[in-house]
């Protein structure tokens, strides 16, 4: 085996973690930023230095590969109950070994010069500026294919919500607002703003939590509850959402509000 540069060894990794988490962000429909993707690529990177430890047996492989998958998927798309980060963490596993496979068994066959496969890592022997150039393509690629599908199968900015408690049930609009990602900070789950007139009173007050938020004017607390069975657009919403009740005015026609992530989950 050739000399391997630990600098290109993480170069190369952070851009196939990138590339990784994008299609898990993809197919499960999950609403993050690139900046998180980022920085849980950069983690996922230093992490592939673990192949190189003393005592990496397979045993140990199999261990090391599932926590640190479990830490790349949490920095990449944040804190959710323990069902939907194995879910996550098996997706970015799954299609880390199916890459990892291609290109090893690329590597036994055609003995390629500057491909390397040792453990989970995949080294590629070339030059920074080839990096460099390939990421910036990847990057202005996939930014013009969101831009492009946005504009070709625009998504629904309004949705119908019927929230079932008990006896009790009612129905809004809530509109789609990619600045809204509150969440529910033990459970993880998507909180759907309401203004308390849209929500019976009695209903409003039953097992309600606290919500801390953040705007642009300022910070507080908004109560927040689970509804027995929450029904978005005729379907129920199984994946479980919150409802928080503003005190505030709504600056929407629909008195409501709602994140991406839940609007991609339908």
């Amino acid at each position: 085996m050739g000399t391997i540069y630990v600098d290109t060894l993480i170069c190369v990794n952070l851009f196939i973690d990138y590339i990784i988490l994008y299609t898990v962000r993809k197919l499960l429909k999950i609403n993050s930023g690139p900046l998180r993707l980022l920085m849980a690529s950069i983690a996922g990177a230093f992490f592939t230095l673990g192949v190189f430890l003393p005592f990496y047996t397979r045993l140990f492989s199999v261990i090391y590969r599932t926590v640190t998958a479990l830490a790349v998927v949490l920095i990449a798309f944040g804190k959710c109950n323990l069902l939907k980060l194995f879910v996550r963490a098996g997706a970015f596993i799954g299609i880390s070994i199916g890459f990892s496979g291609a290109v090893t068994l690329i590597w036994r066959i055609l003995k390629p010069r500057g491909i390397v496969v040792w453990g989970d890592a995949v080294y590629l022997d070339i030059s920074p500026v080839m990096l460099i150039l390939c990421t910036l393509i990847s990057f202005i690629s996939l930014t013009l294919y969101e831009r492009i599908k946005e504009k070709l199968h625009p998504s629904v900015r309004i949705h119908k919500i019927t929230v079932i408690e008990g006896n009790d049930k009612f129905t809004f609009d809530s509109m789609v607002d990619t600045g809204c990602n509150l969440k529910e900070p033990f459970s993880g789950l998507p909180v759907i703003v309401a203004e308390k007139e849209l929500i019976n009173k009695e209903v409003a007050e039953k097992r309600t939590r606290v919500v801390p938020y953040k705007t642009l004017s300022g910070e507080g607390m908004l109560k927040a509850f689970k509804p027995e069975k929450i029904i978005i657009d005729g379907r129920e919403y199984k994946s479980g959402v919150y409802i928080g009740i503003s005190e505030k005015k709504i600056t929407s026609d629909t008195k409501s509000l709602m994140g991406k992530e839940i609007s991609e989950g339908l």
